[in-house]
């Protein structure tokens, strides 16, 4: 009987447990990260209604839980603004944002433009921390984010060779595909995208609509023209080319509401608003991915260890509605495929959790009919023993209980032996690894006794006493004494539950040793306490640690400077004593041309130099610190004149003015410095700091290796820029801007032989040498230069359609056009749409352009001399004006200052404009006069052999109407000169 009991008893266990498994299993189990508290930043192109948003915010989360991490959300809105107003204001306000919060140990950024704002303020915010970005569709961002320090991240590859198979799968009939695309960031690398799979699908007309050049309502009424042979790809449509914005939601409303055929796409909205869906970009994976990557940089792994993901975690979902209104089955949909907007039962929503609980409720089953049967069993069996043993059973019963009492007692005194011994060693194993010992006071007869070896660690001729008076005395000096005092009766008052004191104690090496000393009391029956025990804890390590912590809290580790934190440390005193002095912003000029050239390790050991010399400047009334990057920051207290403070700057120029020498190369350090003065220019330290800022890069914008003091003038000069960089900006997107043309005449015909091209802005009475100049530092000079190169082209086409001989027509080309890497295709491609011969376009360069960018220039006009354009150089006798230029520089002509010309037209240095020019010639060079007003001018020009006449002496700049009325015109029978 009882084995059946055993057997019944082992099965219910069997099967209870299993039962409490399948339960268990559908329980998903997380462990701690190692990495909690870690502070995360994720910054956003747009805001947190944007579609993907959400999903990003999402697969943050699941990566980098709640309870594990610390995750800041930051939005651009970007989608909204997009001025250059608003990345400041952003930028400013999560600047204050980061001096005032705990600082991030991980950034990850969405979309594009948030990359490129992180990469703009990568040295000034975010130095030294991983970043990692997702969303990201512009090639030429990822390639300029990979040549980035510490930043990796997911590219978004939109699947858009498998939305067009898979239009094809669904309309095998399609003869064409249109995508529909804006101008935003976003609509342009779209646009790249889809027209590069355009080899891959020969047989396939590419078309697109495209949202820059026409309204919401014309789009709309263009997908409807659509007929079946078409499939339509519904890419980027936020902004149509009047500025409208409309949402996904609403622009996927609109086209279904027009298009009668189904709408494929491959970014993440339009599902449920008529979309019928697509391989789509998965935000949720992507930002799962990108949260994973940040954590890798948490366990040890550089960002600029980690390859950068090239292929989107992308998957196919598509709307259930849309399915059937267009008659599609889902099994022609590649598999895996998720359907939305289909109910579904709980079954089919909840497998597993169905499955368990059937087979829980088999099993209950099975267990209730096995118990049933063995307890009718049961019963016989005990009513048949009962009938003829009972008598035996009760006394065998009796005896089996007193056995097993006996042998209960027994296992517990066996398991209390064991538990001691455990114990025993664990508390041995504890005090031995922890470098700790037990101590134990006994109060009536004063003596401490300290456990074995930790004394003979201390001071071995101490190790045997135990008289507490001695032994304090011997160990502590007499404020510790008195320390320990004081914490002992306050234990004895009840004011403290336990005893608490950290103390510092000199070992038998003279080595400052530092200890925890903790314990409590032990109590009689009446509560008065017999003794104290606790323990003492060696934590010198832990102290020396904190110390290191601080020290590099308040220093820069790379250059043992005091840091910033220390410099705002100082600011605070000096301001909060009402002390006068001056703050000195150096930053080194062209150092980023030294890091790339001989690389990173170099240029900190650079730094590491130019730390050491500074440090000789300081004393007791100037401190150096370093700011940051290639940044540092001087105080000089007690300064407020110019001179005194001028004194120091000289010095700073002595130290450097012979090159630095490191390892075999010599390097030549010249320093951009910003000067404030306090309480004069503020008495606020942020201020202070924004003033010296601000100087400085004043003297950055006007050709460094100088240094400034801060003045209203300074501010009043960077608005007025930026109030030029307004209207510019405007100009651009209003149709602000307008040529004229200045004709260069030949001095023996009469005649018109070339244009120049000059920029001009129709509303605004403003110098180009002033909107130039703003165009080129806010690097607006990208869009107007091909502005203007279009306008003039567009301009010869018409000149030529009325009836007008070519003329070639001269285009200035600024040096800072030069990172406009794409220009030279852009020139090309628009010479090619308006059908202009390129002999008849000369670009015009300046002597700059040679000096500051050799390589880069050389290269960019070996690609204009490939095209067939001319070159000229303009502005000849204003910079360096060497001859050695023309000898390996493909130019064609040599444009002479109106200065050089009036320096060298007069009758005493005739002889050398004529040599000049006779060189010129001689290098098959043309040369055109600038800026010539008077008749004797042009007389002595004409001797000396110039070709080309360009001033107001024949004709001003004029419109391009205006042109035609002089176009052929002979202007010296017209001047009878």
């Amino acid at each position: 009987m009882h084995k059946r009991k055993r057997r019944v008893g082992v099965l219910t266990c069997i099967l209870t447990l299993f039962v409490i498994y399948l339960v268990y299993s559908s329980v998903t189990a997380y462990s701690a990260s190692d990495d909690k508290g870690k502070n995360i930043l994720f910054i956003s192109s747009y805001n947190e209604n944007f579609p993907s948003v959400p999903e990003e915010i999402k697969g943050i989360r699941t990566a980098l839980p709640e309870e594990e991490y610390n995750v800041d959300y930051e939005y651009m809105d970007s989608k909204r603004f997009v001025t250059e107003q608003s990345r400041k204001l952003f930028h400013d306000l999560l600047e204050y944002k980061m001096k005032h919060i705990p600082a991030y140990d991980g950034i990850i950024v969405g979309d594009d433009y948030a990359l490129q704002f992180v990469m703009d303020y990568q040295k000034e915010m975010f130095n030294g921390i991983p970043i990692v970005f997702l969303g990201v569709n512009d090639p030429n961002r990822v390639k300029a984010a990979e040549e980035k320090d510490n930043i990796t991240g997911i590219v978004e590859e939109l699947s858009l060779s498998d939305n067009i198979k898979l239009g094809l799968k669904l309309n095998k009939k399609a003869k064409k595909v249109v995508a529909i695309v804006d101008g935003t960031l976003t609509g342009v690398g779209d646009e790249k995208q889809f027209y590069a799979l355009k080899e891959d699908f020969p047989d396939l007309v590419f078309d697109d609509i495209n949202l820059s050049k026409c309204t919401f309502e014309q789009a709309g009424e263009q997908v409807s023209k659509l007929g079946k042979d078409t499939i339509l790809i519904y890419l980027s449509m936020y902004t149509d080319k009047d500025g409208s914005i409309m949402s996904i939601p609403e622009a996927s409303v609109l086209l279904s509401s027009k298009a009668k055929i189904p709408i494929l796409r491959s970014e993440v909205g339009g599902i449920g608003n008529g979309i019928l869906g697509g391989k789509m970009l998965s935000y949720y994976n992507s930002s799962l991915k990108a949260a994973e990557l940040l954590k890798e940089t948490f366990e040890g792994t550089s960002a600029d260890a980690i390859p950068i993901i090239y292929e989107s975690p992308n998957y196919y979902v598509f709307d259930y509605n849309v399915l059937k209104k267009f008659n599609i089955s889902i099994h022609s949909l590649p598999s895996g495929s998720k359907i939305e907007g289909r109910k579904i039962t709980f079954i089919e929503e909840h497998p597993l959790l169905t499955a368990n609980f059937i087979l829980i409720v088999s099993l209950s089953a099975i267990i209730i009919v096995l118990l049933s049967m063995d307890n009718i069993r049961r019963r016989k069996m005990d009513r048949a023993l009962q009938e003829s043993h009972e008598e035996l059973v009760q006394t065998y019963e009796e005896l089996t209980a007193s056995e097993e009492e006996l042998r209960v007692q027994y296992e517990l005194s066996q398991q209390y032996t064991e538990e001691m011994e455990i114990l025993n060693q664990k508390y041995s194993i504890a005090v031995e690894s922890t470098e700790s010992a037990v101590w134990e006071y006994d109060v009536t007869l004063r003596t401490l006794t300290i456990s074995e070896g930790f004394l003979n660690t201390i001071n071995p001729s101490i190790s045997e006493m135990k008289n507490i008076d001695t032994l304090l005395e011997m160990l502590l000096c007499e404020e510790q004494r008195d320390t320990v005092l004081t914490e002992y009766n306050r234990y004895l008052k009840g004011e403290i539950d336990k005893i608490y004191v950290e103390l510092s104690l000199y070992n038998y090496n003279n080595k400052k040793q530092w200890v925890m000393l903790s314990g409590k009391g032990v109590h009689d029956l009446k509560g008065t306490v017999m003794s104290l025990n606790g323990l003492i804890i060696d934590i010198t390590r832990l102290k020396e640690q904190d110390e290191y912590i601080k020290y590099l809290a308040a220093n820069d580790y790379l250059t043992n400077l005091p840091n910033r934190m220390s410099f705002m440390d100082k600011m605070t005193a000096e301001l909060a004593a009402g002390s006068c002095g001056a703050i000195l912003l150096l930053d080194i000029d062209n150092f980023k041309i030294i890091n790339d050239t001989m690389g990173h390790l170099y240029g900190d050991k650079l730094l590491m130099v130019i730390a050491e010399k500074l440090s000789a400047l300081k004393d007791e009334r100037v401190s150096v610190y370093r700011f940051g990057g290639d940044e540092f920051l001087i105080v000089i207290t007690g300064a407020q004149e110019e001179e005194s403070v001028g004194h120091y700057v000289t010095k700073i120029r002595e130290l450097f003015s012979e090159p630095v020498r490191l390892m075999g190369k010599e390097n030549l350090i010249k320093f951009s410095i910003g000067i404030t003065v306090y309480p004069k220019d503020s008495n606020e330290d942020e201020r202070l700091l924004i003033n010296a800022d601000t100087a400085m890069y004043y003297v950055k914008a006007n050709g460094k290796d100088n240094h400034m003091f801060y003045s209203d003038g300074i501010l009043e000069d960077i608005r007025s820029k930026a109030e030029i960089e307004d209207i510019l900006r405007d100009a651009l997107a209003h149709d602000g801007l307008r040529l004229v043309y200045q004709p260069q005449v030949n001095v023996f015909t009469g005649k018109i032989d070339e244009f120049e091209a000059l920029l001009r802005l129709k509303d605004r009475n403003l110098s180009p040498a002033k909107f130039i100049e703003v165009a080129e530092m806010s690097g607006l000079i990208i869009d107007i230069g091909r502005w203007v190169t279009r306008e003039a082209i567009r301009q010869m086409a018409e000149w030529r359609d009325k009836g007008y001989p070519l003329k070639t027509v001269a285009i200035n080309f600024s040096g800072k056009q030069l990172s406009d890497t794409e220009y030279v295709n852009f020139l090309s491609n628009t010479i090619k749409e308006y059908n202009i011969d390129p002999k008849y376009v000369e670009i015009e360069i300046t002597e700059s352009i040679l000096v500051e960018e050799t390589i880069n220039t050389q290269t960019f006009l070996n690609s204009l001399k490939e095209l067939g354009l001319r070159i000229a150089m303009d502005d000849f006798g204003t910079g360096y004006s060497s001859i050695n230029y023309l000898t390996f520089i493909p130019v064609n002509k040599i444009k002479l200052d109106k200065s050089l010309c009036e320096k060298f037209i007069n009758l005493d240095n005739s002889s050398v404009m004529s040599s000049l020019i006779g060189l010129m010639h001689s290098l098959n060079l043309i040369i055109t006069a600038e800026g010539i007003e008077e008749t004797y001018q042009y007389q002595r020009l004409r001797e000396g052999g110039c070709d080309l006449i360009q001033g107001y002496l024949f004709s001003k700049p004029l419109s391009g109407t205006e042109i035609e009325n002089v176009y052929n015109h002979n202007f010296i029978k017209d001047k009878n000169i």
